[in-house]
C-alpha cells in the first residue's frame, strides 16, 4: 500500500504596486503537509507540518488553498 500524496499545483499572486509576483504551492504526503512559497525568481521558503490523520491534513490544505484564492492567488495553467 502506497503513501497518499496530493499536490495543489502552483498558485501565483501579482502585486501591481511593486511589480512582483509571489508563488505558493503545497503537497499532502501521508499525514504531512509541505508548503513552498516566496517571490517568483527566488528559491523561496519551505515548511512542513504533521497532522494526526490524512483527513486533518487534507482539511488544513483545503482551508489554506481557499485562503490563498481569497488573497488573489490564481492557479498557473501552464509552465513556461
Amino acid at each position: 500500500m502506497g503513501v497518499y500524496t496530493r499536490t495543489t499545483g502552483r498558485l501565483i499572486q501579482n502585486d501591481p504596486i511593486n511589480g512582483t509576483q509571489q508563488f505558493w504551492n503545497a503537497e499532502v504526503n501521508g499525514k504531512s503537509v509541505s508548503i513552498h512559497f516566496g517571490k517568483v525568481g527566488t528559491p523561496g521558503h519551505r515548511g512542513s507540518r504533521e497532522f494526526p490523520s490524512i483527513e486533518a491534513a487534507e482539511k488544513f490544505l483545503a482551508q489554506r488553498v481557499r485562503q490563498k484564492l481569497e488573497e488573489g492567488y490564481r492557479p498557473v495553467l501552464s509552465s513556461k
